[in-house]
């Protein structure tokens, strides 16, 4: 019962949000509920900073079903009240790292729903780039509501 509570509430606070866009209430609401249905595969920026190209390499090694992602907010970001860090777990040596951030667009709307305490799943699509020397690394995630 909790979960569909949650789920209605992040229905809500999108559509509300949409609302100020410009939308009609019932399109908002029919754009909000497509929104929490489905699957969205989304690439992880800010991997290019800090040594994540050196994290996402080594995970690369990994096959993405056994490694698991979680995304954890960052209320005191500076840059951005928003920011939801992307962390992969890899289970088998009992390690996690940052690789980077949910898009700022992604994450206005995504922490809301974080933040009234709807459950997320989050899986790794895959890691993508290094293929020639000057390539840079990235990642996909699959993240359904």
């Amino acid at each position: 019962m909790k979960k569909i509570t949650n789920i209605r509430k992040a229905v809500c606070t999108i559509a509300n949000q949409l609302r100020k866009t410009g939308l009609s209430l019932s399109a908002a609401f029919a754009v909000a509920w497509k929104k929490v249905k489905m699957q969205m595969v989304i690439r992880v920026s800010g991997t290019s900073f800090e040594n994540r190209q050196e994290r996402l390499q080594f995970l690369s090694q990994f096959r993405p079903q056994d490694l698991t992602v979680t995304l954890e907010r960052e209320e005191n970001n500076s840059f951005d009240v928003n920011a939801i860090k992307v962390r992969v777990h890899i289970p088998t040596i009992r390690k996690q790292t940052v690789i980077g951030y949910i898009p700022a667009k992604i994450a206005r709307e995504l922490a809301k729903v974080l933040d009234i305490g709807c459950e997320i799943k989050v899986t790794l699509k895959g890691i993508t780039g290094g293929y020639d020397w000057k390539e840079n690394y990235g990642c996909l995630i699959n993240i359904t509501i």
